[in-house]
């Protein structure tokens, strides 16, 4: 009896790869002649099966299993696509989006402002600010709340303690959030290098050569104690170029992300990214990831834990100010770097990752990072896994924020200050 189960179960198991290695190659016949649409004799080499094959598997095991949807998961159980409301007074057309091409696999929501459907929605996400009064009279048992904010506890907004037990998750830049959403990540700014064409070193390098341009810092909120510190390393001989409402409003290139921004920042070698809050959980910001980090001009920063910067960016790839005991003493690094290419280029070093990424560090790459999957695609994920167990009728994951405040505020511990 025991051999005849074993027999069966092994029959089994062998019509399941079959079918799997037929449907895989259907796929990828399908793949390629779209690819060459004009020529049915095309030959397809082993070369690009193997890349197509590589480039699924990446897509599918990077996710966590409950995230690998198949196409029927992108409608609700009536049909209808998943649908994200934004609780705010902003109208037109959002600029936040949920498909296959950003979240790298099937996940699809539509994202809209309009209130009108919220006894439909699937998800609410309310901005900081909002008031349980401002939220719908009728609330459907199934659908998610979360809260939303970019800013740091110091700017919290309201009174947190009336949201107990009203929010299914935190949406926020912060690790431990619900649904994780930073200002930048190092994947995404690893894919608009290559989608702009900057692969090589070299030219930047190069561009920086040209320049005699030292450091960069652009600020329009004229906080206290980092205008002090940034005085503080002019005045111990450090050349800067200043932007900003602090400083008469003057842009950089044609403003902020314009055509020109990036291309001007590449002049600099450093940038100042420095925040109007200290020692705040996680929080750092565009500042770092796109004025630095995608600029080309190595980021110094002062506010946020080194520590937690490392949790998501590139080991050498920033310059943190509480590595040196006075500001001479980062000024004169800074000097030394500005003066000794080999020296400085490792701080750029990371952006080859473009061209070999199986040279990135393993703790950032996309299989250890659930694949980027963050902000609104991670949120459109999670109301799709509920939904495919509404359909199932698998009971969903509870989801509960018991305690705003204490979630936002309490878990800084006192040490998040200005």
């Amino acid at each position: 009896m025991r051999k005849a189960i074993r027999f069966v179960r092994r029959l089994i198991v062998g019509l399941v790869i079959c079918l799997g290695v037929y449907v895989v190659h259907s796929n990828l016949w399908q793949i390629v002649q779209s690819k060459h649409p004009r020529d049915t004799r095309t030959i397809i080499n082993n070369a690009e099966i193997a890349e197509v094959v590589r480039k699924q598997a990446t897509i599918i095991h990077s996710l966590p299993r409950e995230f690998v949807f198949d196409e029927d998961d992108m409608k609700d159980e009536h049909g209808n696509p998943y649908h994200i409301i934004l609780w705010n007074d902003h109208s037109g057309v959002p600029g936040y989006v949920a498909n296959p091409t950003e979240c790298m696999g099937n996940i699809s929501c539509q994202i809209s402002y309009n209130k009108r459907a919220a006894a439909d929605a699937h998800a609410i996400v309310f901005p900081i600010g909002v008031s349980r009064s401002m939220a719908p009279s009728v609330r459907k048992p199934w659908q998610l709340y979360a809260w939303w904010t970019l800013e740091s506890p110091l700017h919290a907004g309201g009174d947190l303690r009336s949201f107990d037990e009203f929010f299914n998750l935190t949406f926020n830049y912060r690790l431990d959030a619900g649904v994780y959403a930073p200002y930048g990540s190092i994947n995404l700014i690893l894919r608009e290098l290559k989608k702009s064409g900057e692969t090589e070193l070299e030219p930047l390098l190069e561009r920086k050569r040209n320049s005699d341009k030292m450091a960069a810092w652009a600020v329009s909120n004229c906080y206290g104690k980092r205008m002090d510190f940034a005085k503080s390393l002019m005045e111990a001989g450090l050349q800067v170029d200043t932007f900003g409402g602090c400083f008469g409003g003057r842009q950089i290139g044609g403003g902020r992300y314009s055509d020109t921004f990036y291309s001007e920042l590449q002049k600099y070698k450093f940038y100042f990214s420095f925040e109007n809050s200290i020692n705040c959980k996680d929080y750092f910001t565009e500042k770092f990831w796109f004025n630095g980090l995608r600029s080309g001009a190595v980021p110094v920063v002062w506010g946020p834990r080194k520590s937690d910067i490392l949790k998501v960016a590139p080991t050498k790839s920033f310059i943190h100010s509480s590595d040196f005991d006075t500001p001479g003493e980062l000024v004169n690094y800074l000097k030394y770097l500005a003066a000794n290419e080999t020296a400085y280029a490792e701080y750029l070093h990371w952006r080859t990752w473009v061209n070999h990424p199986e040279k990135m560090e393993s703790r950032l790459r996309m299989e250890n990072r659930e694949n980027d999957l963050r902000s609104f695609c991670k949120l459109c994920s999670m109301v799709q896994s509920d939904g495919r167990d509404r359909k199932r009728g698998v009971k969903s994951p509870v989801r509960i924020v018991h305690s705003l405040y204490e979630a936002w505020v309490g878990t800084e511990k006192g040490e998040c200050h200005k």
